[in-house]
């Protein structure tokens, strides 16, 4: 049956209408660990609608504490707690990323500290009281010990039960001063395992290492100190989002990637960088633009990929500190460029930091930022209104032409970033927020979760 031509004609404008406009907020809610600053890394909704997150956690009051410690919270579908553990007992813990296996088991995926030691770690979760079923630590190969470890990026193996790609660093240098290694790595080298888990009913939980390669190439002019991300296309490659540098050791980082066979780990299908100037050349990777890789989604059933993080395209400055832009950057099933979008809001004296992206279900993409003005830079009066960072977002169509942006937050409601964002099964997203407006007041920050309506039909 046709509908009238001014129906059809009205249903298609309220259609266009619901995409190009941002979705309101469902529920936003908070978690807390105890009086401890904690923020997430990583969030997934679980196959029954409810939700996993996982980052980190510092008693910066209680010098009794580890220095560091993962933290892990699951709710239900409507954001009630379940249950929430600290995971770690010494030195710096990381959680940087989380799955579901097939049995319903949780994974959280970083590093963990051992004495002077910080490894590759994987924590495997009882998913109904958050109890420890197995944590199972990777010790360096004996040629590359002296640095630190650390695991970034996970992604189910496709077509395999219990099979888990994972990709991060060995051996690597913490770029913050006094600080462990919080978010990127010098002179490492990318790491990627294939790990695979007996089922929760065996005696035994820990996983097998079916696969590991370090990727410590110099070719091409350029190292790839850190796997960021790593994701199955399910077309008989893996992609890995990595950092890029000039020599080893250096802080212009580049974002880049990386894709082998996923029958033939050992089999490189491509390699390349997509420095911050757009010029797929090694020769840009000296020119002082800088590139961050923070997050990854597939692009559909193509073998296509996109990568979102920021920008230091020190061009565009109208002050002598460069500041990031938002990116996005999708690429084909080759590694080949087929758009490259830059966004920025507000005044060019804010930062705009991306951490997450997820494919939309009509086929565009949507990434969640940090947007605030550091006290350094800020070229307006340093007052606490400007320090206040805010939830970004930032949806484009398969094209990658905006279709809209959004602050989710505002200056009257404490610091907020946005650090990772899915969308749901059933429509909306969901988006993992480095919070002082949820949870506990006094803490420095919280886990946040806020889930959207959807936007399209």
């Amino acid at each position: 049956m046709h509908c009238p031509i001014i129906l059809c004609y009205l249903l298609a404008l309220i259609s266009t209408i619901t995409a190009s406009s941002p979705p309101s907020i469902k529920f936003a809610t908070g978690f807390s660990n105890g009086s401890c600053e904690a923020h997430p890394h990583a969030g997934i909704e679980l196959s029954d609608g409810a939700f996993f997150m996982v980052g980190d956690s510092v008693c910066y009051e209680d010098p009794s504490s580890p220095p560091r410690v993962k933290f892990a919270v699951k709710t239900d579908s409507t954001g009630e707690l379940s249950w929430q553990v600290p995971l770690g007992n010494e030195g710096y813990n990381y959680g940087k990323n989380c799955l579901e296996l097939q049995d319903g088991t949780l994974l959280v995926v970083g590093a963990a500290s051992f004495g002077s030691n910080e490894l590759r770690s994987v924590h495997r979760l009882d998913p109904l009281t958050g109890s420890t079923l197995s944590h199972t630590t990777f010790p360096t190969p004996e040629n590359f010990e002296g640095g630190l470890d650390g695991l970034m990026g996970a992604d189910l193996v496709y077509g395999e039960e219990m099979e888990v790609w994972v990709t991060g660093y060995v051996k690597g240098e913490g770029t913050q001063e006094g600080e462990e290694a919080m978010f990127l790595i010098g002179g490492g080298s990318m790491v990627a395992m294939k790990l695979k888990f007996p089922t929760i009913s065996t005696s035994t939980k820990d996983p097998t290492v079916e696969f590991e390669r370090i990727f410590d190439e110099t070719d091409d002019d350029f190292t790839t100190p850190q796997g960021m991300r790593i994701i199955d296309t399910q077309t008989g490659s893996v992609i890995i989002v990595s950092t890029a540098t000039p020599t080893v050791g250096s802080s212009l980082y580049q974002m880049s990637a990386l894709s082998f066979s996923s029958s033939t780990p050992s089999k490189t299908l491509f390699r390349k960088i997509y420095p911050a100037n757009d010029a797929n050349s090694p020769a840009s990777l000296t020119n002082g633009t800088m590139s961050h890789p923070y997050a990854m989604s597939t692009s559909g059933k193509d073998g296509g990929f996109v990568i979102a993080g920021h920008a230091y395209p020190a061009s565009t400055r109208s002050h002598d500190e460069p500041l990031p832009v938002g990116r996005i950057l999708r690429l084909d099933s080759t590694g080949s460029v087929v758009w490259d979008t830059r966004f920025r809001e507000g005044p060019d004296d804010h930062n705009v930091e991306c951490y997450g992206v997820s494919l939309t279900r009509d086929g565009g993409f949507i990434a969640t930022c940090g947007f605030g003005c550091m006290p350094e830079t800020c070229a307006r009066p340093s007052t606490s209104e400007n320090k206040v960072w805010q939830v970004l977002t930032h949806r484009v169509d398969e094209e990658g032409k905006q279709v809209w942006e959004e602050l989710y937050t505002d200056t009257s409601k404490g610091n907020n970033a946005g650090e990772n964002i899915i969308s749901l099964r059933e429509g909306g997203y969901a988006i993992f927020i480095d919070s002082t407006s949820w949870g506990d007041e006094g803490t420095g920050g919280n886990f946040g979760l806020m889930v959207l309506d959807s936007d399209t039909n």
